[in-house]
């Protein structure tokens, strides 16, 4: 299948000028520009000119032709493109090598004049020499996390033994897939990076993708030839305040590019809280009409001092008589409200939530939880979090059953001193699915196991030994699922990702071949032997 794959990448980038085959169009022009000659012609030897003209059979422009032109070898000065009515003249200004095949990629840089159909692609190709280099590297890129294709375009260079800037560059197409044509034999180091400054240079926030190993240039490609590459984004190493302000009076907002490790806060009174991956920290002022404040934010690797004003974006609506306007300090959603209304809700997970921090629980404070069927109440203690942001009702409820949930006024009390009104919803409790999932590690690493959901989001994880062992996945809804396996060579319980100034590439991840579905109350058993590619 890869093999059929490349060739037609290989076809659609043929160099013959006369040779290029493009769709038909309708009533309206949608076909591209066709070249119908060059001078001097494609493929020429011992050339010897400052310029080549590539004639087209209708009127042409060219669009950001500096960047949209791939040059290999690189020149240090690069060419000037002129359109000039059905022709694009391209003058060189570098000295040329001796001896050397040199390749004019045209990457959507040449347009017609009338309704801007984009040539996709365009080779010229000539040697200053007797002789034309003829050999090719093909591969394509997938993204390490995940194996998808890479989809947004990539510059992919290849370097001849230690040299720092690559002897030949080319791009990816939308499928990921890439190819070096008319390149002398050798031995060759592949990377694939964004480029985002166009300085054929890897910078260092840049997705970059590259092998250890060399690869030969060959005068044909099948599937044992292609270059596999993993790509993936480099960490975020610094850690800083992306974000800080006032979303209404007495609540602020403060968002870290990194999980905060040991955060400290000061200045005015406040209090605060972190959100589950620690980057996100809620701060209510204890003066609920605050509008104004300094505080001083301190983490590992951060120090910050705020200087903070609520500013209000938008007007508020004009409100008819009678009606009270919100105070300060009051949230934009209720007091509190409950997390598990609906089909959704599940046998054990009863929660409310809290938009501002409780601080004080009423004496055998209780929920009555009525059964529909029969009409029969029961009574439940609520449990809070240790943050006051969450409450739990000790429920015992049977699955795919209809309760009423009640919960009188005054029961919880804020940090403001603005007790909670009351609250009832109704719920239909659903039973979860459980996986059991035997792995033999054959990998010699440790392994992170992941349950993915099919948005390809991490539903749970867990960690196993490098010798293998049982999982057991429990409280799973009932739907479909993959399980990946990321080989967790740094043992940090997490996927690493790949940095290529320390040579590091990024975790290997697999996936296991078959889908799941799961079904509430079923109990599923799996086995997998877990590879690597390798292997």
């Amino acid at each position: 299948m890869r093999k059929v794959f490349y060739m037609a990448v290989l076809a659609l980038l043929a160099v013959a000028c006369a040779k290029q085959g493009y769709p038909s169009g309708g009533p309206k022009d949608t076909e591209p520009p066709q070249a119908v000659s060059c001078t001097p012609q494609n493929e020429s030897r011992n050339f010897g000119k400052n310029q080549f003209a590539v004639h087209f059979n209708e009127y042409v422009v060219l669009k950001d032709a500096e960047n949209n032109v791939l040059i290999s070898p690189p020149m240090k000065q690069k060419p000037e493109f002129t359109a000039q009515g059905k022709k694009v003249v391209v003058k060189i200004k570098d000295t040329l090598q001796a001896n050397t095949t040199y390749l004019f990629q045209f990457k959507g840089a040449v347009i017609d004049y009338t309704e801007g159909n984009a040539l996709p692609s365009f080779e010229y190709v000539f040697s200053t020499g007797d002789v034309m280099d003829t050999l090719m590297l093909a591969g394509h890129v997938t993204q390490a996390r995940n194996g998808a294709l890479w989809k947004e375009t990539l510059t992919v260079a290849a370097y001849r033994g230690a040299d720092t800037m690559p002897s030949f560059v080319t791009r990816t197409d939308p499928t990921g897939g890439f190819a070096f044509h008319y390149i002398p034999s050798g031995d060759y180091r592949i990377v694939a990076f964004e480029d985002r400054d166009r300085d054929l240079q890897v910078g260092a926030s840049e997705p970059v993708a590259w092998d250890e190993v060399r690869h030969a240039a060959t005068d044909s490609v099948d599937s044992a030839g292609i270059v596999c590459l993993r790509i993936s984004a480099p960490e975020r190493k610094a850690q800083r305040l992306l974000k800080s302000e006032f979303t209404e009076k007495g609540r602020i907002i403060l968002v870290a590019a990194l999980p905060m490790q040991h955060p400290v806060l000061s200045g005015e009174a406040v209090e605060w809280r972190l959100n589950e991956r620690r980057d996100t920290m809620t701060v209510w002022c204890l003066n609920a009409k605050c509008d104004s404040t300094v505080l001083m934010l301190s983490d590992e690797g951060m120090s910050d001092t705020l200087k903070l004003r609520y500013r209000q974006t938008k007007s508020r609506p004009r409100r008819a008589r009678g009606v009270q306007a919100p105070q300060p300090g009051d949230s934009p959603q209720p007091l509190m409200r409950e997390l598990c209304g609906g089909s959704d809700a599940f046998y054990d997970d009863l929660r409310l939530a809290f938009s501002v921090p409780i601080v004080k629980v009423a004496d055998s404070a209780m929920a009555e939880v009525m059964w529909m069927k029969d009409s029969s109440v029961s009574r439940y203690p609520l449990l809070l979090d240790s943050t006051g942001l969450m409450a739990r009702i000790d429920a015992t409820l049977r699955s795919g059953e209809s309760y009423h949930v009640r919960l009188r006024d005054s029961l919880f009390t804020n940090l403001y001193g603005t007790p909670t009104d009351s609250l009832s919803f109704t719920l239909t409790p659903r039973d979860y699915a459980t996986l059991t999932l035997h792995v033999d590690n054959q990998t010699g690493s440790p392994l992170v196991v992941e349950v993915l959901d099919n948005r390809d989001t991490v539903v749970q994880q867990m960690t196993l030994p490098s010798q293998g062992g049982t999982l057991r996945f429990s409280h799973l809804k009932a739907a479909e699922y993959r399980l990946r396996a990321v080989l967790d060579v740094d043992a940090n319980g997490s996927w690493t990702t790949g940095d290529y100034r320390l040579r590091r590439q990024p975790e290997e991840c697999l996936l296991y071949e078959k889908k799941l579905q799961l079904r509430e109350k079923w109990e599923l058993e799996e086995r997998w032997t877990v590879t690597t590619q390798t292997q």
